[in-house]
């Protein structure tokens, strides 16, 4: 005879519904003190979350206007390629394009422009919270975090499918994890190493950061252990990444394009009745350039760009029809001999070329930035060739035919009323070099006013410095290069305001008591470092 099922006995089943219920009211409890905190949160930094809510304004602005992203040039084209075929690129490191291949299998390119969107905003948090935790008045962190908020030529680098936000977002990111508290754990300064390295492979500019957070912990006391720690975490992407490259090509490098773009920034400036160049060198002057690049005059020669990316330059030949078209330069002995005669052109006329430099480097801070939504799209005009290959790189990532348009312009879809809102929007908001240059003067005015110093100014302003020289120094100023240095330079200018006899706000960890002589204002110390002598002004070190 079957066995006969049974059901749960009486007493079990009270139990299993008391226990569902408990459960049901710890969930409903648990929702509603998180709604509770998020509101305190909205509360207790009102102004900041008003901007951060308008804007949104803006951004979805953009998103309906520009259908599915602004396409930038030929480097979009290049980062959707390596994101289907997975290589490391010869000209940029292929950062961005492995953040690509996450999104793959969304085969959309507005996901991506709404992530890089989302990633703006988070920037914006980010300066607020390292503000605010450095005691800075919450007005002053709003108005440190204005620009990336609402500034268009930050709306814009959201919207490009482009490496320019995603390097930027790590590398804020990189600073938060180190200075949203004083003395940063030995983790947390690994943490922002490898974060820094992983910039770098988005963006080489930041490369150099990786160094100078190892230098800000030396500087603050933090220890050779924690910068050893920020140091080795930063360079184990770039080393292992460059270990991809040569696998691939047969060089220890991050690209090989670094010698033909300073090839590039030495045509501004370079005499070859200066530098004298052996005869192998000398196709490379730029009197030996074609057509109208073979200008003896300094002052009327075209722009770097132009010489690194005319198809009748030397680095060109002979000519080439692969359907990847902008590649076939961009070889190790084209790379090679291209940094020979950089070398010794800067070192033949240093004056010139720091002159150059100096100018780029000071320009954002004089004119006023013209990097707009595109009206009409960059990328309309591109030759039959690159079509081909920026149509074969939208259809092979999106997994579809690209429409008529974008085979046509091979940029974004203006649509209607939305874009041209967009346009008169960027006309009205726009950050003036003029004051974006005053608060670079006020930061730099920080550093050096005894109450007001501090490491973390310090760190970030240089910060801002480097990665708006490098570009200038390697090839050609542009303000889309100017952009992630804006938000270091807000936050370094809004450190030499910041408080200094509040109470410093309780950061999460620590005790809400203050021990025996422990002064107000003062937070305890991370388990593992010194407490400070109590009552003595003067010993504790120089804050972050």
């Amino acid at each position: 005879m079957p066995a006969l099922r049974r059901g749960p006995s009486p007493g079990t089943a009270d139990a299993g519904a008391e226990t569902g219920t408990a459960a049901a009211r710890q969930a409903g409890r648990s929702w509603r003190g998180t709604l509770a905190g998020l509101q305190r949160l909205i509360g207790d930094n009102l102004l900041f979350s008003a901007a951060l809510a308008l804007s949104l304004v803006p951004r979805i602005i953009a998103m309906l206007g520009f259908r599915p992203a602004v396409l930038f040039r030929l480097d979009t084209f290049d980062y959707l390629w390596d994101a289907v075929h997975v290589t490391p690129n010869h000209v940029n490191p292929s950062g961005y394009a492995l953040f690509l291949v996450l999104l793959r299998p969304f085969h959309s390119l507005t996901l991506v422009a709404a992530l890089q969107h989302v990633m703006g905003l988070a920037i914006a948090v980010m300066i607020y919270a390292v503000l605010r935790s450095r005691n800075v008045a919450r007005w002053l962190a709003t108005l440190a975090a204005v620009p990336v908020l609402f500034d268009p030529g930050q709306i814009l680098l959201e919207h490009l499918i482009m490496a320019d936000i995603l390097g930027l977002f790590l590398m804020v990111a990189a600073f938060t994890v180190v200075l949203i508290r004083r003395s940063p754990s030995a983790w947390r300064s690994a943490s922002a190493g490898l974060l820094m390295g992983v910039s770098a492979l988005v963006r080489p500019t930041t490369l150099p950061l990786i160094v100078a957070l190892a230098v800000y912990l030396l500087a603050t006391h933090a220890g050779w252990r924690k910068a050893g720690a920020a140091l080795l975490a930063g360079a184990l992407p770039v080393a292992g990444y460059m270990l991809w490259f040569a696998s691939v090509y047969g060089s220890f490098n991050l690209t090989s394009s670094a010698g033909l773009f300073l090839w590039s920034r030495t045509m501004s400036f370079a005499n070859c009745a200066v530098i004298k160049p052996p005869a192998d060198l000398r196709p490379l002057c730029p009197t030996a350039q074609p057509g109208a690049l073979a200008q003896p005059v300094a002052a009327k020669r075209a722009r770097p760009s132009t010489y690194l990316w005319d198809h009748d330059a030397w680095q060109w030949q002979p000519p080439s029809n692969d359907l990847v078209p902008d590649v076939a330069a961009f070889t190790q002995a084209n790379n090679s001999r291209a940094l020979r005669f950089a070398i010794r052109a800067i070192a033949a006329q240093p004056l010139a070329y720091a002159t150059i430099v100096a100018k780029g480097t000071l320009g954002p801070f004089v004119h006023t930035n013209s990097f707009r939504f595109p009206v009409p799209p960059e990328s309309a005009g591109m030759g039959a060739m690159n079509a081909r290959y920026a149509q074969a790189a939208v259809r092979d990532y999106t997994d579809s035919s690209a429409t008529p348009f974008l085979g046509w312009h091979l940029s974004a879809s203006e649509q209607h009323p939305y874009a041209g809102i967009m346009n008169s929007y960027q006309r009205v908001i726009f950050l003036p070099g003029p004051l974006f240059g005053l608060i670079a003067a006020i930061g730099l005015a920080g550093i050096f006013i005894p109450r007001r110093r501090t490491g973390a100014a310090a760190l970030l302003w240089i910060s801002a410095v480097i990665i708006l020289a490098l570009p200038t120094a390697e090839h050609e100023y542009t303000y889309r290069y100017v952009i992630p240095a804006v938000p270091l330079v807000c936050m370094a200018a809004a450190l030499a305001f910041r408080r200094q006899d509040a109470d410093v706000r309780p950061q999460p960890g620590t005790r809400q008591e203050r021990g025996p002589g422990r002064e107000p204002g003062r937070p305890d110390p991370e388990p593992g470092s010194p407490d400070p002598a109590p009552g003595r002004p003067g010993t504790e070190p120089e804050p972050a």
